[in-house]
């Protein structure tokens, strides 16, 4: 599910009626409209980091569906969350394996669901790779995270990211697979570590209105009502 304003991807994901909800927007409406024709429920929501560009709806979808809220065990948020690890989970009857995936932000992780698709939130995107400039950021994390972890996965691996558009050299696709980004993505195309940390230096769009804003409300810090933005993605 793309919101057709932010190009933020959300995604819903189990087996018999049970459901992974995986970075909603703050629309929950929309997503439980979703659950509802597949006759099913929400058994858990999974924010793979602290989202800088728009309000996580995972609280209230926890609230809603009294249902646990996974992050990282790393997390720097001010509400009670189930912790992941780096290690593979029985979840809504699948396997996933949780990837602990820094650099865009230090708790993001990446899930690899039964070793064929691969959520990689705003790590890995279709052509392109996540910014790091929005105070969380580390490009030598980011590095390790996309050469050292995602970049070992199956050709076959289908890429799902958490953002596309056509900002910077990201693409409109919303799926890849490993194998195609391996060969296709300017970010991908660095010989060195150093290269790559020139890459995330340049040519970047300006950063989202409002970030560190999103940053403290998603972490807890900050109320939605007191936040001075009025759309809250």
């Amino acid at each position: 599910m793309v919101s057709r304003d932010s190009g933020c991807c959300s995604y819903l994901f189990g087996s018999s009626k049970e459901f992974i909800l995986v970075d909603p927007l703050n629309d929950v409406e929309r997503f439980m409209k979703k659950v509802d024709e597949e006759e099913g429920r929400i058994t858990g929501v999974i924010d793979t980091h602290i989202h800088a560009d728009h309000v996580s709806g995972s609280r209230e979808i926890q609230k809603l569906n009294a249902c646990p809220m996974y992050m990282h065990e790393t997390s720097p948020v001010k509400f009670p969350f189930v912790p992941l690890a780096e290690k593979e989970y029985q979840l809504v009857g699948l396997k996933i394996r949780v990837l602990h995936t820094p650099g865009h932000a230090p708790e993001h992780v990446s899930l690899l669901v039964e070793d064929k698709v691969v959520l990689t939130g705003d790590t890995l995107l279709v052509r392109d790779v996540g910014r790091v400039d929005l105070g969380r950021g580390d490009p030598s994390q980011l590095y390790d995270s996309i050469f050292n972890k995602l970049l070992r996965l199956e050709d076959r691996v289908e890429v799902m990211p958490g953002h596309v558009g056509k900002a910077h050299f990201v693409s409109g696709d919303n799926s890849s697979t490993i194998g195609l980004e391996r060969h296709t993505n300017p970010a991908l195309k660095s010989k060195t570590r150093e290269e790559f940390i020139q890459y995330m230096t340049e040519g970047w769009p300006p950063k989202p209105n409002h970030y560190e804003q999103y940053i403290k409300v998603n972490s807890g810090l900050m109320e939605l009502r007191d936040a001075q933005f009025t759309n809250s993605g």
